[in-house]
């Protein structure tokens, strides 16, 4: 699942938005000890969206037997530098749940069709009787552990990291459509970010993983994010309210390689991601979004050579939505 975009925290503590005057401040950490608490800080975010999602593609209402997720997070964040916004450590864990189902497709009855070498029934062949039920794949709630060390420049910052992750969709692919026998994905990334001194508003980067376990290739997710004030209250200050838009897209090299392909390589997926949160207190915001989602050559692919639907003859049989609509609403506490 896309954990940077649900991290909303790290997204809105973005420094003063153009046309606001410049300050002298006193940096807070000059003169802090290397070990002090007050190098440490940190968010908690819960949220809810009307779809599960993953990298930017929105799964199939027949995959997870309904729609929506749950979700919660903790970031940590501990200051390494002399001075404020040098080096950071980072520690964030998350959790997704769907609301509705686990099981892939519900279990499928069989027609009187062929059924391919390593499919759904990994090993199966030949013809499976009309109404037998094809094993029962499922999709675990996925559980995340990200560390990462970031260096911050007043226009760039660079990111590099290891990402953990239990379940939700790189699980079913490396369990199911790889037999790995776990629903673990190991990543190393990195992730270059640039704001333009002259639009502090806007900006761009790209993620670069590459799976190791579980899976082995390479995603990539590059993005563009703009922020704007949206009434005259000091941006992330208490009353404020920011609109932030994302455009945003997935691809993979080398990833989806062998017999039990899920989708193809290239584009999985492209969205536009609009959010509004609201400084209810300087340390509290809600943020409602809805993000607009396209499947990519390789997520048109999975869905064009899906097994389920050459199984089951349903053509809603299909693992991701072609396009779709996804409102969200999430609290985050930052101490």
């Amino acid at each position: 699942m896309k954990v940077r975009n649900l991290l909303l925290a790290a997204l809105f503590a973005a420094p003063a938005l153009a046309g606001e005057p410049a300050t002298t401040t006193v940096d807070p950490l000059a003169t802090e000890p290397a070990l002090s608490v007050n190098r440490l800080k940190g968010s908690l975010t819960v949220g809810y969206e009307t779809n599960y999602t993953g990298r930017g593609y929105v799964v199939s209402h027949s995959v997870a037997q309904g729609d929506s997720v749950l979700y919660a997070a903790a970031k940590f964040n501990y200051d390494l530098g002399k001075h404020s916004n040098l080096w950071t450590l980072s520690h964030t864990i998350a959790y997704h749940a769907p609301a509705s189902g686990h099981t892939l497709y519900g279990g499928i009855k069989a027609g009187e069709n062929r059924v391919p070498m390593g499919a759904i029934v990994p090993g199966a062949s030949g013809y499976v009787p009309a109404g037998t039920v094809l094993k029962r794949p499922n999709i675990e709630n996925q559980f995340t552990l990200i560390t990462e060390a970031k260096y911050i420049r007043p226009e760039w910052n660079i990111s590099f990291g290891h990402s953990f992750v239990h379940g939700g969709l790189l699980g079913v692919m490396a369990k199911h459509y790889r037999n790995q026998g776990a629903s673990v994905v190991n990543e190393v990334f990195i992730a270059p970010e640039w704001t333009p001194t002259d639009m502090p508003w806007l900006s761009m980067g790209v993620k670069t993983s590459l799976s190791f376990q579980g899976i082995q290739g390479w995603w990539f997710e590059p993005y563009i994010t703009g922020k704007f004030p949206l009434n005259k209250v000091k941006p992330a200050t208490e009353g404020s309210v920011l609109g932030v838009v994302t455009l945003a897209m997935s691809a993979t090299a080398d990833y989806f390689a062998d017999p039990y392909n899920a989708c193809g390589n290239g584009s999985q997926a492209f969205w536009i991601k609009l959010s509004t949160p609201w400084f209810v207190k300087d340390n509290v915001i809600i943020t409602p979004s809805v993000s607009f989602n396209w499947l990519g050559k390789g997520g048109l692919d999975a869905n064009r050579r899906s097994h389920a639907k050459a199984y089951s003859g349903d053509p809603t049989m299909i693992p991701f939505k072609n396009f779709g609509v996804v409102f969200g609403i999430s609290a985050t506490y930052t101490f």
